[in-house]
């Protein structure tokens, strides 16, 4: 009832158009406490110059509220330039996202960002690219120093050709503790592992680059993959190596032995590495003075085998052989074993073949 007077004396005391002024003062309820008009006023309260029926009080939490929301247009821009920013902020992670994928991906990617003697392996191997073919003025002097020790096993070599390889004396193998980043492998092959006597290609693989580590060359001459096979446990596991080399099958051909049965070996020699965790690479065979169907066939299976582990290649057939499929001359001191520019080049496709996966 006292408000009601008071808004009734205030309409008397005041003319149309002129500020309300009660008795506490301008715009104040009796008892001085301040009123706000509404924002959007009621057109019929409007029209009778009334005030709110519950005004909005005013004090420190309006005051609050009021300089905190009361800046619309400041706080609209200020909550677009935070979302710009948050958009600016997710595209550049987007991008280094896509940074570190692509640098992963690319060739050796992985191998140069794991640890500095990872970066130091992957120098070594850029750097022993220059030289991974001899010149031909060495390839020259290669094949006439071997001349005479050729000459002098010309009889076996042909007997080898026609039966498989003869014995031969390997070089010594050694059993190194490799340094930290380094990848022990072992060779398991024939004759074509262990000849040429003067550098067979496990040895000249070794060389290639100091993070690749020979612990044993496994060829044995007349071996066929059976008897690689059987001595897989001595040859292979006593040594302990990362990775594992199978060179065989040329031998299988020469006693007859079906290919079934050679894949069937090969396979045998897969799964028992990979039960030990070694890493397998399969080398196709080299091709012999005449073309072959019967390697070539030998070949595809290897390939067809390795390709069902997921196993990488290392076509040595194809680097050695002529368009039409014979061995080139260059290569092969007897027509089926390598001479030192053979072995030379079959440890460079190896060594091209593996660098790429980080070895």
């Amino acid at each position: 009832m006292f408000s009601r007077f008071t808004h009734a004396r205030s309409r008397a005391e005041n003319p149309a158009g002129s500020p309300l002024a009660p008795e506490g003062g301008p715009g104040t309820e009796p008892d001085g406490t301040p009123l706000v008009q509404m924002a959007h006023p009621d057109p019929k309260v409007s029209q009778g110059k009334r005030l709110m029926a519950r005004p909005v009080r005013g004090g420190k939490v309006g005051a609050f509220l009021a300089s905190s929301l009361g800046g619309g247009h400041a706080s609209v821009s200020a909550r677009g330039e935070l979302r710009q920013r948050r958009r600016d902020l997710a595209v550049v992670a987007a991008l280094l996202l896509v940074v570190a994928l692509v640098s992963i991906a690319l060739p050796g990617g992985w191998v140069g960002s794991s640890s500095p003697s990872s970066s130091g392996r992957e120098s070594g191997l850029t750097a022993a690219l220059g030289s991974t073919f001899p010149t031909p003025a060495a390839s020259s002097a290669a094949t006439s120093s071997e001349s005479a020790s050729d000459a002098a096993s010309a009889s076996g070599s042909s007997a080898a050709a026609s039966a498989g390889a003869t014995a031969s004396s390997a070089p010594a193998s050694h059993s190194p503790t490799p340094a930290p980043g380094s990848v022990k492998f072992v060779t398991l092959g024939d004759s074509l592992t262990v000849w040429p006597t003067t550098g067979p290609w496990p040895s000249r693989l070794d060389a290639e680059d100091s993070t690749l580590v020979l612990a044993h060359n496994a060829g044995v001459a007349g071996n066929t993959t059976a008897q690689m096979l059987a001595r897989f446990s001595k040859d292979v596991t006593h040594y302990k190596p990362q990775v594992l080399f199978v060179l065989g099958g040329t031998n299988d051909l020469g006693h007859g032995v079906p290919q079934a049965t050679i894949i069937a070996n090969l396979r045998s020699i897969i799964l028992t590495a990979r039960a030990q965790k070694i890493r397998v690479f399969m080398m196709t065979v080299p091709p012999q003075t005449k073309p072959s169907s019967a390697i070539t066939s030998l070949n595809r299976a290897i390939i067809h085998l390795a390709n069902s582990y997921q196993i990488v290649v290392v076509d040595i057939y194809t680097v050695l052989a002529t368009t039409s499929g014979a061995y080139q001359s260059k290569y092969t001191s007897d027509g089926l074993h390598f001479n030192d520019l053979g072995a030379q080049t079959v440890a460079n496709a190896v060594y091209s073949r593996v660098r790429r996966l980080g070895y």
